[in-house]
């Protein structure tokens, strides 16, 4: 890239990694300082938020110097730590978003059953836990372990 466009990337990506960390902390700000916000819908915005806020903070500022450059010049296992990082907090993302969607269409399909739907299987926790841990062994063991099975290393 010429100079010009590596500093608008450079400016876009700080500007987007601002952003995104700005308005996730405002949307967990909210969740903690309004106890009315506290319903079950809203603890699926809420973990949604977190791992945005995680992409913001941790995914996009490691990702600006490998675009700026082309190359990766942070270690090996900041390399495999970013890509764990990258994948799981992404993966959960989409996941919160459809999980958000379900439960929005639960309640307005079930409206009378929604509301008194009560027990394990209600739990925003426990489906939001879920969500993390099929969001880590989706990718994460592949990347961790792949120089393991194939004998060699692409990171």
């Amino acid at each position: 890239f010429s100079l010009g466009v590596l500093v608008l990337l450079a400016f876009l990506m700080v500007l987007l990694a601002l952003v995104t960390i700005l308005g996730n902390a405002l949307v967990i700000l909210a969740f903690i300082m309004d106890r009315n916000l506290r319903h079950r819908s809203n603890y699926y915005f809420l973990n949604l938020a977190i791992s945005d806020f995680a992409v913001g903070a941790f995914c996009i500022p490691l990702y600006i110097p490998y675009v700026l450059t082309g190359t990766w010049h942070l270690g090996r296992g900041l390399c495999k730590t970013w890509l764990v990082m990258d994948y799981l907090l992404c993966s959960a993302s989409v996941f919160n978003i459809v999980l958000i969607s379900y439960d929005r269409f639960l309640s307005v399909t079930k409206a009378v059953s929604y509301r008194a739907q009560q027990g394990i299987t209600s739990n925003p926790i426990i489906k939001m836990v879920a969500i993390w841990v099929f969001a880590f062994l989706l990718y994460c063991p592949a990347i961790l372990f792949w120089e393991h099975v194939a004998g060699h290393s692409v990171v």
